[in-house]
């Protein structure tokens, strides 16, 4: 690609208006506008695992409030150019796995997962944390990028 190109597909992706993307954590109050709190999520977009981290809720849209990890969102950037949920949508950033094949034997190579996915951690990987079993408590959920636990959200 040339230098142009470059720059005119990131001039592209700075005007998006909308983008659609995926709850990885539960709604918490976290950010705050100076006058209250206001719930955050931490929001999967797909752009080669980048994860948005405390993206706010819109206010007055109560029904966020049961946004899951796993769920699909709208975003939408504000006047100062930041971005919060807007609502639920139909679409989402999907997950894709990569395989090598050999078309002489048509034998398939190891597969390598990416995108990132979020869900509650089991008995066994709670075990396996840092500290031992118990260092985080039950319904903790595991952020996994291409298969391996980053992150721990409680």
């Amino acid at each position: 690609m040339s230098l142009l190109t470059n720059i005119t597909q990131a001039q592209i992706n700075a005007n998006k208006t909308d983008l659609d993307g995926k709850v990885l954590t539960r709604p918490a109050l976290l950010v705050t506008d100076g006058v209250a709190l206001i719930y955050a999520v931490d929001v999967d977009i797909g752009a080669k695992g980048e994860v948005l981290k405390n993206v706010p809720l819109a206010r007055a849209n109560h029904d966020l409030l049961y946004a899951e990890p796993g769920n699909a969102c709208r975003l939408r950037r504000t006047a100062d150019g930041r971005f919060e949920v807007v609502g639920f949508s139909k679409e989402m950033p999907g997950r894709y796995d990569r395989f090598s094949v050999d078309l002489g034997t048509f034998a398939i190579g190891p597969t390598v997962a990416f995108g990132v996915d979020a869900r509650p951690l089991t008995y066994a990987e709670l075990a396996t944390l840092p500290g031992g079993y118990g260092s985080a408590p039950y319904g903790a959920t595991g952020i996994f990028q291409g298969g391996a636990l980053i992150e721990v959200k409680v």
